[in-house]
């Protein structure tokens, strides 16, 4: 036999088990620094090798989705889940951010390759992305630990 509403009871227990997921993902959610670091890394590789010839941005390429999938498999090893970077919430405009601040880095690091810099510059532009991309994945760390009631 089904129905179709809940008592006061069970949607309140329905709540409450909701709270106490929301506060387990909180508590395993909290990364350690070399987290946010490999996460910069990746980033980085990807704008590091845009500004070199083909053959160095496919292998940073290649480096830096190696690197993404030791991350995902470690996370659901460690944590038994991967999050998303794109998910709906109070992270989303973290994301956006992230995102437009990585593409003006892919614009300066073509533009730069044009222009025929020398080879200390990509990797400084490089540089700036890793310290962009480490204090990006902080700033969403905490607003997610802090959206799940951390």
């Amino acid at each position: 036999m089904t129905r179709e509403t809940m008592s006061p009871a069970e949607a309140r227990a329905a709540l409450d088990s909701i709270g106490a997921t929301r506060a387990q993902i909180a508590a395993v959610s909290l990364c350690p620094p070399w987290r946010h670091a490999a996460f910069g890394a990746v980033m980085s590789l990807l704008i590091l090798g845009l500004g070199f010839p083909l053959a160095v941005q496919v292998a940073c390429l290649c480096l830096a989705m190696g690197l993404m999938v030791v991350i995902v498999v470690h996370d659901r090893r460690r944590y038994g889940m991967f999050i998303n970077g794109y998910r709906r919430g109070a992270t989303r405009p973290i994301t956006a951010a992230l995102l437009v601040a990585m593409m003006a880095l892919i614009v300066v690091q073509i533009r730069l390759r044009e222009q025929g810099v020398e080879s200390w510059v990509p990797v400084a532009v490089a540089s700036v992305a890793f310290v962009v991309a480490v204090a990006g994945s902080v700033w969403w760390a905490r607003v997610f630990r802090r959206e799940m009631g951390a």
